[in-house]
């Protein structure tokens, strides 16, 4: 794989890191990836970082994720101005920081499943675990070492996947 394949988020259980592998049991040239576990699209991304097809079909069972994914690819700057936005916001909690990332995970759980909120969450998260709870809420925690990624770091390849994919990937 030439050069550096882009991505949004850490993401556990990603295919990113082995999406060389995976590839080299691909055809080198085919009309359509279907990925219907996706996660963060690792397969996808790598698929058209390399050329190889022509139309994408990505799906997961987490709506909110595909969502995320969705706005990523079709509207990138709406959703590197929404993510920059909530980032920011954490620097008015001062030391209580940490506080932010469960009110956002509380808008979240509340009905507020935008994909800003979501990338919010993965960004911040530990170890960029999602975690749902038997009722269906977001219940991972922040990781308290750091503020998540920072949106000009996550610009640059949001842009880049979108211009990956846009036109060529459903969800």
């Amino acid at each position: 794989m030439r050069g550096k394949v882009p991505h949004i988020v850490q993401y556990q259980g990603s295919k990113r890191i082995l999406a060389p592998q995976i590839l080299q049991y691909m055809p080198k040239k085919f009309d359509r990836l279907i990925e219907p576990f996706s996660g963060m699209a690792a397969i996808s991304i790598a698929t058209a970082y390399e050329g190889r097809a022509e139309e994408f079909l990505i799906n997961d069972l987490n709506a909110p994720l595909i969502d995320m994914l969705q706005e990523a690819v079709e509207c990138p700057q709406t959703l590197i101005e929404d993510y920059s936005s909530i980032w920011e916001e954490q620097f008015t909690y001062g030391e209580e920081h940490v506080q932010h990332f469960y009110d956002v995970r509380d808008r979240f759980n509340n009905g507020e499943k935008t994909p800003a909120n979501m990338l919010y969450l993965l960004a911040r998260c530990v170890k960029g675990a999602v975690r749902y709870g038997k009722n269906g809420n977001f219940n991972q925690s922040p990781d308290k070492r750091r503020h998540g990624t920072n949106p000009r770091t996550l610009a640059s390849n949001v842009y880049e996947i979108s211009h990956l994919l846009k036109g060529k990937a459903k969800f």
